[in-house]
């Protein structure tokens, strides 16, 4: 079949119709996106995925990790450009032994007129140790994602080389 002019445009209008008259009712609808907004709240999110998820067998520790204790609490932070982390340690019952510590990634560093070092630093801890029981053995937890989300702060566990070659043969 031969197109003209005519048959062409009335072919491009028709298809202009239809594609309004399929899209018309969408736009009342509310458009689906990916990422957080005002509305999003991991935290409620995060109770809902640890009640609901079957139970894991890992090894210690097992109770939850404690929120970052206020400024009050604080009794050392340290900057250290080599490793690149600013350290800050706790004692939660104010008697100077240090029972909570986190370490947040240091993105800039610079000296002021005083010659003392300054850092920006990430908003959230990217590590945490936790000292529970006060006996001087602290559990160490990673935030996976670095946005303090208590749903991405896990157990840090480090494997011995005999456990990752045994892991290695079953890959």
């Amino acid at each position: 079949m031969l197109q003209t002019p005519q048959n062409h445009n009335s072919i491009l209008l028709t298809g202009l119709f239809l594609g309004v008259l399929l899209i018309s009712p969408l736009l009342g609808m509310e458009s689906a996106r990916a990422g957080p907004d005002a509305t999003y709240d991991r935290s409620s999110q995060c109770v809902w995925v640890q009640t609901s998820a079957p139970s894991l067998q890992t090894s210690t520790p097992r109770h939850p990790l404690h929120p970052e204790p206020e400024e009050d609490l604080l009794v050392n932070e340290d900057v250290n450009i080599v490793t690149g982390l600013y350290t800050r340690s706790y004692s939660r019952h104010k008697d100077g032994i240090i029972d909570y510590k986190t370490a947040r990634q240091i993105v800039i560093s610079e000296y002021n007129e005083y010659w003392n070092t300054v850092v920006e630093t990430k908003e959230f801890p990217l590590l945490y140790w936790e000292d529970g029981d006060r006996d001087g053995a602290f559990d160490m937890w990673i935030d996976q994602h670095g946005e303090g989300s208590p749903c991405d702060i896990v157990p840090y566990h480090i494997y011995e080389s005999n456990q990752l070659a045994q892991s290695a043969e079953y890959q």
